[in-house]
């Protein structure tokens, strides 16, 4: 399922309406944050998430329709911070602007034929973000 159809299913007209509105909310967090490069993320799912600069900073901005989703996610990237999770930069409303790892691959990609030490990275992981 695409992005949209996800939106659309799950919240139908409201859903649509937020999809709509999503131009504008990107142009307005861009200026007020001073973003620019924006492009979306390739396999979104249900969140609306792109990649750019902050004067010069690589950063995600990272949209949802559902704002107590993004107060969690805020709240448990903050415990992380320190420990290998990445920073929040700002939040407001219904968006996340977060530091982007670097550099960025996915761990499917990485270790695609090795299991084993794609497991072993997801440890180490693990037990750097519950310190």
């Amino acid at each position: 399922m695409s992005f949209i159809t996800n939106i659309h299913a799950l919240y139908g007209n409201s859903g649509k309406q937020w999809l709509a509105e999503l131009p504008n909310i990107v142009a307005a967090l861009a200026k007020t944050w001073n973003l620019s490069d924006l492009q979306p993320v390739e396999n979104l799912s249900y969140n609306y998430v792109l990649s750019g600069v902050q004067n010069q900073t690589p950063i995600i901005l990272k949209l949802s329709f559902e704002h107590a989703d993004l107060i969690r996610e805020t709240r448990a990237l903050e415990a992380f911070s320190g420990y290998g999770g990445v920073r929040v930069l700002e939040y407001a409303q219904n968006a996340l602007l977060l530091q982007r790892a670097a550099p960025g691959k996915s761990l499917k990609n990485l270790v695609k034929n090795n299991p084993k030490l794609a497991l072993q990275i997801c440890c180490r992981c693990m037990a750097k973000l519950h310190q």
